[in-house]
């Protein structure tokens, strides 16, 4: 299996647009130690010619653009090697993508129900050209393109704490925000390699750990070092916690959860612009590595 990180950020990118903190100062400076990232989403092929999207990222065209695997096959007037995209959630930086695949090309979208209702009730998803682009739910099973060709790869979704995008909350009770079909992981195989996607999550269960320990490579939430990461940054006013994402460092977070969880490389993803692990020589980048995490960045490929 074929996997290439098309983007690593969380939402709004790396640096982002709007942020003056360090960490974004030192990547617009062209600082090799902080590398610049777009918005999280991961490219997979079975063969390394058709190709499945998870995700579909504000920044597509650019990775796209950055990513030859991607190119439009010489000599056909229309062509593109994308023949699926795998929704997880529907948050902007996971559906937003998909307006910039609206030239009548054929592909197929998974999304499962949450998301599905989504796209249909916002008319600006209507420029996907349902005559060519296939709307398909998330039931366990083969991933197939517009014209139902099998992609030689198969997908699982499966629930993981979250909330609600943030479009649609209406109020600050992350207990009422919190539903069991707004966030899930995906887990995609090719028969031989599995890996797993979850790039938002609010909490590792006994249960997930139990599953993701069965992959074979882990895409992981690695939005925030610390739960109150934003607030100390001056950058907002909400804990980890409120956002639905767990951090990554202290006694709740992803490396003491999955301690111990060995045999699966673990690769942090969607991370956010304030985390200091975006930067190469930090010390929270370190404690990173020795315990055996890997941090994700744009073209990093893996080969299954």
């Amino acid at each position: 299996m074929h996997v290439r990180v098309l983007g690593a950020a969380a939402g709004g990118g790396f640096p982002q647009w709007n942020c003056n903190c360090a960490w974004c100062g030192r990547a617009r400076s062209g600082d090799p130690a902080v590398r610049s990232r777009t918005q999280a989403s991961l490219a997979v092929s079975a063969d390394g010619v058709r190709w499945v999207l998870l995700n579909a990222s504000p920044d597509l065209p650019f990775q796209i653009a950055s990513a030859p695997c991607l190119w439009p096959r010489a000599g056909a007037a229309r062509h593109s090697p994308i023949e699926a995209v795998v929704i997880s959630g529907g948050d902007v930086d996971c559906i937003a993508g998909l307006l910039s695949l609206r030239e009548g090309q054929a592909l197929a979208v998974y999304a499962d129900a949450f998301v599905r209702k989504i796209l249909d009730e916002n008319g600006i998803f209507r420029v996907l050209d349902r005559r060519v682009v296939r709307f398909c739910g998330l039931s366990p099973g083969q991933i197939t393109g517009a014209d139902g060709t099998a992609l030689g790869l198969s997908v699982e979704a499966f629930a993981v704490a979250g909330k609600v995008p943030l479009y649609q909350e209406t109020s600050d009770d992350i207990a009422a925000l919190s539903t069991a079909d707004a966030v899930i992981g995906l887990c995609v195989s090719d028969g031989a390699a599995r890996i797993f996607y979850v790039p938002g999550c609010a909490a590792v269960t006994d249960e997930l750990r139990g599953r993701l320990r069965t992959g074979d490579v882990l895409f992981f939430d690695g939005t925030l070092w610390r739960d109150d990461e934003m607030i100390l940054a001056g950058m907002g006013k909400k804990t980890g916690k409120r956002m639905g994402h767990v951090s990554i460092s202290g006694p709740g977070g992803s490396i003491a959860a999955f301690d111990g969880v060995e045999g699966v490389r673990k690769i942090f993803i969607h991370i956010n612009n304030t985390n200091p692990i975006l930067c190469d020589d930090s010390e929270e980048a370190a404690l990173v590595r020795s315990a055996g995490w890997e941090i994700a960045y744009d073209g990093m490929e893996l080969l299954l």
